[in-house]
């Protein structure tokens, strides 16, 4: 599954950056603070997700590695973890690039992978999962405009 969105932010890139190459605080940010996140080292996080469900509740364990940090620019990370009985293995990065004083183009590319009895529902998720992403996006640009413009008051 491919996911991949682009977005601009009216902040500094310094700003974009101490968000995203924060696991705990975009992490929790981005679901909504259904997700707890345990640092294990300076690259390596556990984060567990608990998200309602019309049938049941979802729980996720997913490990994350930061893979290449590149400030500000550039960070990349793998994911790994079970749902379901079910594997997710992914890898992504978010790329920074500074337009303007207080303007950032950011841009995110995921790869994932359903595997077990998850990968039969793997072209019925990619829509949703899109869905999600792009709206985790815009959620941090909302977040990280208004936090820009409080800074200015």
């Amino acid at each position: 599954m491919h996911l991949s969105g682009e977005t601009e932010i009216a902040a500094t890139r310094q700003r974009v950056w101490e968000t995203i190459s924060n696991p705990n605080k975009a992490t929790a940010e981005n679901t909504g603070g259904q997700a707890q996140v345990e640092k294990i080292d300076d690259t390596h996080y556990r984060i567990s997700i608990s998200a309602p469900s019309a049938m049941m509740p979802i729980n996720v364990v997913l490990e994350l590695e930061l893979t290449e940090i590149d400030a500000p620019s550039m960070i990349a990370a793998t994911v790994t973890g079970s749902l379901m009985g079910g594997p997710i293995n992914g890898t992504g990065h978010i790329a920074l690039e500074e337009l303007g004083p207080k303007l950032t183009h950011a841009s995110y590319v995921a790869d994932a992978t359903l595997g077990g009895m998850l990968a039969a529902f793997e072209p019925m998720v990619q829509g949703p999962a899109q869905q999600a992403a792009d709206q985790a996006f815009a959620g941090l640009r909302e977040r990280l405009e208004a936090e820009e413009n409080a800074a200015d008051a």
